[in-house]
Protein backbone atom coordinates (compact mmCIF):
# COMPACT_ATOMS: atom_id res chain seq x y z
CA UNK A 1 0.00 0.00 0.00
CA UNK A 2 2.76 2.80 0.55
CA UNK A 3 4.47 1.53 -2.86
CA UNK A 4 0.84 3.01 -4.00
CA UNK A 5 0.76 5.99 -1.84
CA UNK A 6 3.96 6.77 -3.04
CA UNK A 7 3.18 6.40 -6.48
CA UNK A 8 0.28 8.92 -6.15
CA UNK A 9 2.75 11.49 -4.04
CA UNK A 10 5.29 11.70 -6.64
CA UNK A 11 2.43 12.17 -9.52
CA UNK A 12 1.02 15.15 -7.28
CA UNK A 13 4.44 16.68 -7.02
CA UNK A 14 5.66 16.13 -10.56
CA UNK A 15 2.10 17.36 -11.20
CA UNK A 16 2.86 20.53 -9.10
CA UNK A 17 6.34 21.36 -10.99
CA UNK A 18 6.44 24.23 -13.80
CA UNK A 19 4.38 23.03 -16.81
CA UNK A 20 7.03 22.11 -19.73
CA UNK A 21 6.13 25.07 -21.97
CA UNK A 22 6.22 27.74 -19.78
CA UNK A 23 9.40 26.34 -18.32
CA UNK A 24 11.08 26.69 -21.61
CA UNK A 25 9.89 30.41 -22.04
CA UNK A 26 11.71 31.08 -19.12
CA UNK A 27 14.80 29.51 -19.97
CA UNK A 28 14.68 31.16 -22.85
CA UNK A 29 13.89 34.76 -21.73
CA UNK A 30 16.48 33.87 -18.86
CA UNK A 31 19.44 33.33 -21.32
CA UNK A 32 18.26 36.11 -23.70
CA UNK A 33 18.82 38.62 -20.77
CA UNK A 34 21.83 36.97 -19.78
CA UNK A 35 23.54 37.13 -23.29
CA UNK A 36 22.48 40.66 -23.33
CA UNK A 37 23.94 41.96 -20.18
CA UNK A 38 27.37 40.26 -21.63
CA UNK A 39 26.97 41.60 -25.39
CA UNK A 40 29.58 43.52 -26.60
CA UNK A 41 27.69 46.84 -26.50
CA UNK A 42 26.68 46.49 -23.08
CA UNK A 43 28.01 49.34 -20.72
CA UNK A 44 28.74 46.72 -17.94
CA UNK A 45 30.76 44.12 -20.23
CA UNK A 46 33.93 45.48 -19.03
CA UNK A 47 33.02 44.23 -15.68
CA UNK A 48 33.31 40.36 -16.78
CA UNK A 49 29.06 40.01 -15.32
CA UNK A 50 27.87 36.47 -14.62
CA UNK A 51 24.27 35.52 -14.59
CA UNK A 52 22.63 32.97 -13.15
CA UNK A 53 19.38 32.14 -11.00
CA UNK A 54 18.70 32.17 -7.21
CA UNK A 55 15.78 30.80 -5.07
CA UNK A 56 12.96 28.31 -6.02
CA UNK A 57 14.22 28.07 -9.68
CA UNK A 58 17.87 27.43 -8.91
CA UNK A 59 16.60 24.65 -6.23
CA UNK A 60 14.06 23.06 -8.41
CA UNK A 61 11.37 23.99 -5.45
CA UNK A 62 9.12 25.93 -7.94
CA UNK A 63 5.32 24.80 -7.28
CA UNK A 64 2.56 26.21 -9.53
CA UNK A 65 0.46 28.68 -8.95
CA UNK A 66 -2.66 27.91 -7.36
CA UNK A 67 -4.95 29.68 -10.08
CA UNK A 68 -4.23 30.23 -14.15
CA UNK A 69 -4.19 34.22 -12.94
CA UNK A 70 -0.75 33.84 -11.04
CA UNK A 71 2.15 33.99 -12.27
CA UNK A 72 5.88 32.90 -11.34
CA UNK A 73 8.65 34.98 -9.60
CA UNK A 74 11.72 33.93 -11.69
CA UNK A 75 14.76 35.47 -9.28
CA UNK A 76 18.25 35.65 -11.28
CA UNK A 77 21.73 37.72 -10.06
CA UNK A 78 23.72 39.55 -12.30
CA UNK A 79 27.22 39.62 -10.51
CA UNK A 80 29.82 42.26 -11.73
CA UNK A 81 33.45 41.37 -11.26
CA UNK A 82 36.86 43.63 -11.64
CA UNK A 83 34.63 45.99 -8.88
CA UNK A 84 35.11 46.63 -5.17
CA UNK A 85 32.77 48.22 -2.93
CA UNK A 86 35.10 50.88 -2.30
CA UNK A 87 35.30 52.20 -5.66
CA UNK A 88 31.34 52.61 -6.66
CA UNK A 89 28.11 53.29 -4.94
CA UNK A 90 24.95 51.05 -4.59
CA UNK A 91 22.97 53.52 -6.61
CA UNK A 92 25.65 53.28 -9.44
CA UNK A 93 25.31 49.84 -9.79
CA UNK A 94 21.70 49.66 -9.57
CA UNK A 95 21.36 52.25 -12.35
CA UNK A 96 23.76 50.48 -14.64
CA UNK A 97 22.28 47.33 -14.79
CA UNK A 98 18.57 49.27 -15.06
CA UNK A 99 19.99 50.94 -18.05
CA UNK A 100 20.77 47.81 -19.28
CA UNK A 101 17.57 46.61 -18.67
CA UNK A 102 15.72 49.19 -20.17
CA UNK A 103 17.77 48.85 -23.40
CA UNK A 104 16.64 45.22 -23.52
CA UNK A 105 13.05 45.81 -23.10
CA UNK A 106 13.29 48.68 -25.56
CA UNK A 107 15.30 46.77 -28.39
CA UNK A 108 12.62 43.78 -27.77
CA UNK A 109 9.56 45.97 -27.43
CA UNK A 110 8.23 44.80 -24.33
CA UNK A 111 4.66 46.34 -24.02
CA UNK A 112 5.76 46.45 -20.25
CA UNK A 113 8.57 48.76 -18.73
CA UNK A 114 11.03 47.07 -16.43
CA UNK A 115 9.98 48.30 -12.81
CA UNK A 116 12.91 49.32 -10.32
CA UNK A 117 11.77 47.12 -7.00
CA UNK A 118 13.49 47.76 -3.54
CA UNK A 119 16.78 45.43 -4.84
CA UNK A 120 16.52 44.61 -8.19
CA UNK A 121 15.00 45.61 -11.60
CA UNK A 122 11.71 43.81 -12.84
CA UNK A 123 10.43 42.59 -16.43
CA UNK A 124 6.84 41.34 -16.98
CA UNK A 125 6.41 39.08 -19.05
CA UNK A 126 2.83 38.34 -17.53
CA UNK A 127 0.94 39.55 -20.54
CA UNK A 128 1.79 36.74 -22.64
CA UNK A 129 3.74 34.21 -20.74
CA UNK A 130 2.30 34.53 -16.69
CA UNK A 131 5.67 35.29 -15.31
CA UNK A 132 8.55 38.32 -14.24
CA UNK A 133 12.01 38.08 -14.25
CA UNK A 134 13.48 40.06 -10.98
CA UNK A 135 17.36 41.17 -12.14
CA UNK A 136 19.64 41.77 -8.67
CA UNK A 137 22.72 43.84 -9.08
CA UNK A 138 25.63 42.65 -7.77
CA UNK A 139 29.24 42.48 -6.96
CA UNK A 140 31.58 39.55 -5.29
CA UNK A 141 31.87 40.02 -1.49
CA UNK A 142 33.50 36.80 -0.91
CA UNK A 143 36.34 37.89 1.36
CA UNK A 144 34.87 41.10 3.29
CA UNK A 145 32.14 38.88 4.39
CA UNK A 146 34.51 35.66 5.45
CA UNK A 147 36.56 38.20 7.00
CA UNK A 148 33.63 39.73 9.24
CA UNK A 149 32.56 36.22 9.91
CA UNK A 150 35.93 35.98 11.66
CA UNK A 151 36.16 38.84 13.54
CA UNK A 152 32.94 37.55 14.95
CA UNK A 153 33.91 34.22 15.54
CA UNK A 154 32.21 32.25 13.20
CA UNK A 155 33.15 29.92 10.47
CA UNK A 156 30.78 29.40 7.30
CA UNK A 157 32.05 26.83 4.14
CA UNK A 158 30.18 28.86 2.03
CA UNK A 159 31.12 32.44 2.88
CA UNK A 160 33.51 32.89 0.03
CA UNK A 161 30.45 32.82 -2.41
CA UNK A 162 28.90 35.92 -0.94
CA UNK A 163 27.66 38.90 -2.84
CA UNK A 164 27.29 42.59 -1.93
CA UNK A 165 23.66 43.92 -3.29
CA UNK A 166 21.85 47.02 -3.50
CA UNK A 167 18.99 48.33 -1.51
CA UNK A 168 17.59 51.58 -2.49
CA UNK A 169 16.10 51.69 1.72
CA UNK A 170 19.84 51.07 2.99
CA UNK A 171 21.57 54.68 4.63
CA UNK A 172 24.63 54.48 2.79
CA UNK A 173 22.67 53.66 -0.94
CA UNK A 174 24.48 56.54 -2.60
CA UNK A 175 27.31 57.10 -0.25
CA UNK A 176 31.15 55.56 -1.03
CA UNK A 177 30.64 52.75 2.00
CA UNK A 178 31.57 48.97 2.75
CA UNK A 179 28.44 48.69 4.26
CA UNK A 180 26.38 47.08 1.66
CA UNK A 181 23.68 44.49 2.13
CA UNK A 182 24.77 41.23 2.08
CA UNK A 183 23.10 37.85 0.07
CA UNK A 184 24.60 34.26 -0.55
CA UNK A 185 22.24 32.76 -3.17
CA UNK A 186 25.04 30.42 -4.63
CA UNK A 187 26.08 29.42 -0.79
CA UNK A 188 22.53 28.52 0.17
CA UNK A 189 22.29 26.27 -3.19
CA UNK A 190 25.44 24.94 -2.83
CA UNK A 191 24.17 23.76 1.18
CA UNK A 192 20.94 22.93 0.03
CA UNK A 193 22.69 20.61 -3.07
CA UNK A 194 24.89 19.04 0.09
CA UNK A 195 21.58 18.28 1.76
CA UNK A 196 19.63 17.56 -1.12
CA UNK A 197 22.28 14.77 -2.14
CA UNK A 198 24.66 14.31 0.46
CA UNK A 199 27.23 11.87 -1.24
CA UNK A 200 27.26 14.14 -4.10
CA UNK A 201 29.90 16.15 -5.29
CA UNK A 202 28.87 19.71 -6.13
CA UNK A 203 30.32 20.80 -8.87
CA UNK A 204 30.41 25.11 -9.15
CA UNK A 205 29.50 25.87 -12.26
CA UNK A 206 31.66 27.89 -14.77
CA UNK A 207 29.98 29.35 -17.46
CA UNK A 208 28.97 32.78 -17.58
CA UNK A 209 25.30 32.61 -18.07
CA UNK A 210 24.77 29.68 -16.14
CA UNK A 211 22.50 26.98 -17.33
CA UNK A 212 19.19 27.78 -15.54
CA UNK A 213 18.25 23.96 -16.35
CA UNK A 214 20.91 22.75 -14.17
CA UNK A 215 18.98 22.79 -11.25
CA UNK A 216 15.81 21.73 -12.62
CA UNK A 217 16.25 18.30 -10.39
CA UNK A 218 13.52 15.88 -8.88
CA UNK A 219 14.44 14.00 -5.98
CA UNK A 220 12.28 13.56 -2.34
CA UNK A 221 13.51 16.28 -1.13
CA UNK A 222 12.75 18.69 -3.97
CA UNK A 223 9.52 16.64 -4.10
CA UNK A 224 8.81 17.41 -0.54
CA UNK A 225 9.15 20.52 -0.58
CA UNK A 226 6.80 21.23 -3.74
CA UNK A 227 4.03 19.22 -1.49
CA UNK A 228 4.53 21.54 1.58
CA UNK A 229 4.45 24.64 -0.32
CA UNK A 230 1.76 24.15 -2.02
CA UNK A 231 -0.10 22.63 1.26
CA UNK A 232 0.57 26.34 2.47
CA UNK A 233 -0.70 27.89 -0.74
CA UNK A 234 -4.36 26.01 0.07
CA UNK A 235 -4.35 26.93 3.26
CA UNK A 236 -3.23 30.70 3.23
CA UNK A 237 -5.15 31.73 -0.12
CA UNK A 238 -6.27 35.25 -0.24
CA UNK A 239 -3.77 36.04 2.76
CA UNK A 240 -0.19 35.37 0.88
CA UNK A 241 1.02 38.57 2.94
CA UNK A 242 1.25 36.48 6.33
CA UNK A 243 2.09 33.45 5.12
CA UNK A 244 5.06 31.04 5.61
CA UNK A 245 7.46 32.13 3.38
CA UNK A 246 9.14 29.46 1.66
CA UNK A 247 13.29 29.95 2.63
CA UNK A 248 11.63 29.08 5.56
CA UNK A 249 10.08 26.23 4.62
CA UNK A 250 12.72 25.01 2.23
CA UNK A 251 15.42 25.40 5.04
CA UNK A 252 13.97 23.31 7.87
CA UNK A 253 13.16 20.74 5.60
CA UNK A 254 16.37 20.38 4.01
CA UNK A 255 17.73 20.44 7.37
CA UNK A 256 15.18 17.66 8.60
CA UNK A 257 15.85 15.55 5.33
CA UNK A 258 18.04 12.47 5.79
CA UNK A 259 18.53 10.91 2.07
CA UNK A 260 15.52 9.08 2.38
CA UNK A 261 15.37 7.63 -1.53
CA UNK A 262 11.26 7.43 -1.58
CA UNK A 263 8.96 10.53 -1.55
CA UNK A 264 6.86 8.92 1.21
CA UNK A 265 9.73 8.33 3.84
CA UNK A 266 10.85 11.88 3.13
CA UNK A 267 7.80 13.63 3.68
CA UNK A 268 6.85 11.96 6.65
CA UNK A 269 10.51 12.61 8.28
CA UNK A 270 10.48 16.04 7.21
CA UNK A 271 7.56 17.10 8.44
CA UNK A 272 7.46 15.44 11.69
CA UNK A 273 11.40 16.77 12.04
CA UNK A 274 11.23 20.30 11.05
CA UNK A 275 10.24 21.85 14.06
CA UNK A 276 13.37 19.69 15.48
CA UNK A 277 15.71 22.58 13.39
CA UNK A 278 13.99 25.89 15.34
CA UNK A 279 15.89 27.54 18.14
CA UNK A 280 15.14 30.08 20.67
CA UNK A 281 16.97 32.67 22.43
CA UNK A 282 14.57 33.45 25.36
CA UNK A 283 11.56 34.52 23.16
CA UNK A 284 13.00 35.31 19.99
CA UNK A 285 12.71 32.59 17.26
CA UNK A 286 16.44 31.82 15.23
CA UNK A 287 16.30 30.30 11.78
CA UNK A 288 19.66 30.69 10.32
CA UNK A 289 20.97 31.45 7.09
CA UNK A 290 22.86 28.58 6.28
CA UNK A 291 24.91 30.36 3.69
CA UNK A 292 24.81 33.54 6.36
CA UNK A 293 25.27 32.75 10.43
CA UNK A 294 24.73 36.47 10.62
CA UNK A 295 20.81 36.35 9.27
CA UNK A 296 17.75 34.75 10.77
CA UNK A 297 15.42 33.91 8.42
CA UNK A 298 12.67 34.65 11.56
CA UNK A 299 13.60 38.05 12.29
CA UNK A 300 10.57 39.78 11.37
CA UNK A 301 8.37 37.36 13.50
CA UNK A 302 9.20 39.60 16.56
CA UNK A 303 7.77 42.40 14.68
CA UNK A 304 5.07 40.51 12.96
CA UNK A 305 3.73 37.63 15.63
CA UNK A 306 1.14 36.69 13.71
CA UNK A 307 3.26 35.74 11.16
CA UNK A 308 4.97 33.03 13.81
CA UNK A 309 1.27 32.36 15.09
CA UNK A 310 0.78 31.01 11.48
CA UNK A 311 3.87 29.53 10.88
CA UNK A 312 3.07 27.37 14.27
CA UNK A 313 -0.92 27.05 12.82
CA UNK A 314 0.08 25.87 9.25
CA UNK A 315 3.09 23.18 10.72
CA UNK A 316 0.52 21.49 13.03
CA UNK A 317 -1.58 21.35 10.51
CA UNK A 318 0.82 19.74 7.63
CA UNK A 319 1.91 17.28 10.09
CA UNK A 320 -2.07 16.34 11.32
CA UNK A 321 -3.42 15.73 8.11
CA UNK A 322 -0.43 13.82 6.32
CA UNK A 323 0.19 11.59 9.73
CA UNK A 324 -3.50 11.34 9.54
CA UNK A 325 -4.16 10.05 5.87
CA UNK A 326 -1.12 8.27 5.69
CA UNK A 327 -2.83 5.55 7.68
CA UNK A 328 -5.51 5.34 5.36
CA UNK A 329 -5.49 1.66 4.11
CA UNK A 330 -8.03 2.41 0.74
CA UNK A 331 -6.29 4.06 -2.46
CA UNK A 332 -9.23 6.17 -3.10
CA UNK A 333 -10.02 7.50 0.12
CA UNK A 334 -6.37 8.46 0.33
CA UNK A 335 -6.68 10.30 -2.83
CA UNK A 336 -10.13 11.96 -2.07
CA UNK A 337 -8.49 13.24 1.18
CA UNK A 338 -5.45 14.89 -0.50
CA UNK A 339 -7.97 16.69 -2.91
CA UNK A 340 -9.05 19.47 -0.33
CA UNK A 341 -4.84 19.91 1.29
CA UNK A 342 -3.20 20.17 -2.11
CA UNK A 343 -6.54 21.88 -4.24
Amino acid sequence: MNDQFNEILEKIADELDIPDGIYKQIVERYNAVGQWLKRDGSVVRQYSPIIYPQGSMRLGTVVKPITDDDEYDVDLVCELNQIKKDEITQVWLKEKVGEEVKSYASANSMNSKPEEKRRCWRLNYADTYKFHLDILPAIPDGTAFTKSLNDMMLVNQWSTLAIAITDNTSPAYRLYSQDWPVSNPKGYAQWFTSRMMPKSVFKAMESHVEPIVEFRKKTPLQQTIRILKRHRDVMFEGNSDDKPISIIITTLAAHAYNGEVDLLSALLRIINQMECHIHYQGEQVIIPNPSNPRENFADKWQKHPERRKNFQKWLGKVKNDFNSILTYTDILTFIEALSPLLG
